[in-house]
């Protein structure tokens, strides 16, 4: 998953980063946060931000059915915070904020996220440690990002049809710096995989949307 953030605490960053829990773009200022907002896909976007036209923008640029939008802002007011939900905010926190609160915040939007294990159909457990699906006496590691992108995919499975684009942006640190042909290598991978230990398949190709697993 991949999260957008400004001005957030430096010990909440490393933490995100130790933790593996998304890919995080980082913006010098408002108008760099603005900017990635309109050139990439985020699942998340946290970001300090005191000038409610600035605020509109970022909203203004994100679809808010897939992607949850914070701001931190210094002069709250109740005002700001419903003209702002809604513009299509999730949530408003007026600052100072505790860390602590923030990564709650982060994990009740995404809680899937959080988890060590994903447990998927009843019958298959998939293990983000190990990057392996199990299910009964058998397991799968996955090499590279196939599992980045199956775990995406189990994570986001009450979702529409995933695109390849997200898939990229999603996973990748440089996703312009790759091919959407990489995201069907990987499916197939996959696929295969799945097929060879499972004898099963359950990611379905969604002609013209893209791929979901089958709930």
């Amino acid at each position: 998953m991949r999260l957008l953030t400004y001005n957030l605490d430096e010990k909440l960053l490393d933490y995100i980063d130790e933790e593996q829990l998304y890919i995080v773009d980082i913006a010098e200022d408002i108008s760099d946060a603005i900017y990635h907002s309109e050139v990439r896909y985020y699942n998340l976007v946290i970001v300090d931000c005191n000038n409610y036209f600035d605020c509109k923008k970022i909203l203004r640029n994100i679809d808010n059915r897939v992607t949850a939008v914070v701001f931190l802002v210094d002069d709250y007011t109740k005002q700001l915070e419903l003209s702002l939900l809604k513009k299509g905010a999730i949530s408003v926190l007026k600052k100072p904020t505790s860390n602590e609160y923030i990564l709650a915040k982060m994990e009740s939007i995404h809680r899937d996220n959080f988890k060590k294990e994903l447990f998927y159909k009843d019958n298959y457990k998939a293990n983000l440690e190990e990057k392996a699906l199990v299910s009964d006496d058998k397991k799968v590691v996955f090499k590279g990002k196939s599992f980045s992108i199956l775990s995406y995919l189990i994570k986001n499975r009450y979702r529409a049809p995933i695109s390849k684009d997200e898939l990229l942006q999603a996973n990748w640190d440089e996703p312009e710096m790759v091919s959407d042909n990489v995201i069907e290598v990987n499916i197939n991978s996959i696929r295969n995989s799945l097929k060879k230990e499972f004898d099963e398949n359950f990611i379905e190709t969604v002609r013209h949307r893209g791929y979901k697993v089958s709930i």
